[in-house]
């Protein structure tokens, strides 16, 4: 198996899924690290067993290469997970592909903050090294039926009661940064984001920042936070001052009229206007490749999708593709996912449109997680991968790696 080869079995999975054996499951949650819907349920079907946290998922899954993929259940998906004595293994209809391992699961998991919730129920971990925090699993717009089409935070989180806290405390996520970061010093990144805020600003997020000073002082790891643009500078600016590397403010799709009609919340709330005039001013206060805009890649044609890659890349804003998964409990549940192909051809052209636009993103300082996420926890995209193909190099391994995986066939 190439890196292509690789690339593209990634890719498969994300838009398809797979599903898993019972005996593989029992492998979940003792080393192997279980799911947490921390902000979406992103699978086209829910699994039976999940919703409770007593039969987890696996988190994510270690393919060759080092490569992580999340784990999406779907019963229609040709790609099977079963335990052959002590190995795990990946079939595609019967035939198998590679051995898979699950990430290893962190020491906090097992325990309690302050306030007697569970660690786990506060913060995640994603592939083996990122710290993941939705300090609020509520959204405003869907309050108004003015939710993203594509977005099931407040439906993920209805079903899935008991894997997350709704409203993280300052004082919880605390405890818990202390024990990832700092005691046990498994996590070394720090994504942040929540859903939109009643007041259209940033919540409480600069509450938990001003709580964590302290800690951050003690040791710093890169944070972005991937929120709702805000609509006054000083919001972005007090952002920097307490600490964050990197900003997100997620436009979702380019073309104009479908931004509205796919995001009615964020268009009437915040408009494209201003998403973009918030855009600008992140970049001058962060720096060019520190301010993201996440696509869906999928939900609009590719020209237009490129032509927005084209338009922020050239303005220093790093543009990252998600791959549109038509999740449960959203507008497209049921629909079919973009094809596999496509998704390639789009994900291939875009890489080389940032490589002329923005170079500096595929640095060796950018790769190890300066702007908080990297490619060992970046599970649910691609992007990372396809930069990978142009500017060659390893994937980092961390304290919670599991050992290497090699294909059979």
């Amino acid at each position: 198996m190439t890196l292509d080869q690789a690339i593209r079995l990634k890719t498969d999975l994300l838009l398809g899924g797979l599903t898993i054996s019972d005996d593989a499951l029992t492998t979940v949650g003792l080393g192997g690290l279980e799911k947490t819907f921390w902000v979406f349920e992103m699978t086209p079907v829910a699994h039976p067993t999940t919703g409770d946290g007593t039969r987890p998922l696996p988190n994510d899954m270690l393919l060759p290469y080092d490569l992580y993929v999340d784990v999406r259940y779907n019963p229609d998906s040709s790609y099977e997970v079963i335990k052959q004595g002590d190995r795990i293994a990946l079939l595609q209809r019967g035939k198998e592909l590679c051995e898979v391992r699950w990430a290893n699961r962190p020491d906090f998991y097992e325990k309690q903050t302050r306030s007697g919730v569970p660690m786990k129920k506060v913060a995640s971990v994603r592939g083996d090294c990122g710290l993941r925090l939705c300090y609020d699993n509520a959204c405003n717009y869907f309050a108004t039926g003015e939710q993203c089409k594509f977005c099931n935070i407040v439906p993920a989180r209805l079903r899935n009661r008991d894997h997350v806290v709704t409203v993280k405390k300052a004082e919880d996520f605390y405890d818990v940064y202390r024990e990832a970061v700092i005691v046990d010093s498994v996590c070394s990144h720090l994504a942040i984001t929540a859903g939109a805020a009643r007041d259209d600003g940033l919540g409480h997020l600069p509450a938990i920042l001003e709580k964590l000073q302290p800690l951050l002082a003690e040791r710093r790891i890169p944070i972005v936070a991937a929120i709702t643009a805000p609509l006054r500078r000083a919001e972005i600016e007090r952002l920097a001052e307490l600490g964050v590397d990197a900003v997100a403010f997620n436009l979702e799709v380019w073309d104009a009229d479908l931004f509205a009609q796919i995001c009615p919340g964020k268009q009437r709330r915040v408009g494209r206007e201003r998403w973009l005039e918030a855009l600008l001013e992140a970049r001058d206060i962060f720096q060019p490749g520190r301010t993201l805009s996440s696509f869906v890649v999928g939900l609009e044609p590719k020209e237009s999708l490129l032509a927005g890659i084209e338009h922020l890349s050239q303005e220093g804003i790093w543009p990252i593709m998600s791959p549109f998964l038509p999740m449960v409990g959203t507008s497209y549940e049921g629909a079919a996912p973009p094809a596999a192909g496509w998704m390639w051809d789009v994900h291939e052209s875009a890489t080389d449109i940032l490589l002329e636009n923005i170079p500096g993103i595929f640095s060796d300082e950018m790769w190890e997680g300066a702007i908080g996420i990297c490619p060992s926890c970046t599970t649910t995209k691609l992007f990372f991968d396809f930069m990978r193909r142009v500017a060659p190099r390893e994937n980092p391994r961390r304290a919670l790696s599991p050992e290497s995986v090699v294909a059979v066939a």
